[in-house]
């Protein structure tokens, strides 16, 4: 059985990689735009559509690396959770357990949301 620091160790290496591979893309590169629900709704009805055009039309020039790119967001978001539930101290105050609690909701969040746009792009019906 693996022990819990060889597992910790083995997150970490593999952290290391993904930021690797994500500091490999392309300089000229430009960055994968998404607005979620939050942003959106803070937004005007014009400034929606222009931003959930400006998604989809990236979405379009390039799918297969829009859709690497949120299956790697996806997974740094899975491992950093994993991290930190492998180091969490057993004395953390309520009120801090409930604040970590909180950031790895946000996190799992993150990567269930990256896993379905990486999803969506892929299942595009394409002409």
């Amino acid at each position: 059985m693996t022990s819990k620091q060889d597992r910790l160790a083995g997150i970490e290496r593999a952290l290391s990689e993904l930021d690797k591979v994500i500091g490999t893309a392309s300089p000229d590169r430009s960055e994968v735009p998404f607005y979620g629900p939050t942003l959106l709704l803070s937004m005007n009805e014009k400034d929606q559509a222009m931003a959930l055009q400006s998604e989809q039309a990236r979405y379009e020039a390039d799918p297969e690396d829009t859709a690497i790119h949120f299956c790697l967001t996806s997974a740094i978001a899975l491992l950093e959770v994993s991290q930190v539930l492998l180091n969490q101290s057993a004395d953390l105050s309520p009120h801090d357990r409930e604040r970590q609690w909180k950031t790895l909701v946000a996190y799992t969040k993150t990567a269930g949301r990256s896993a379905y746009r990486a999803a969506s792009i892929l299942t595009d019906p394409k002409d």
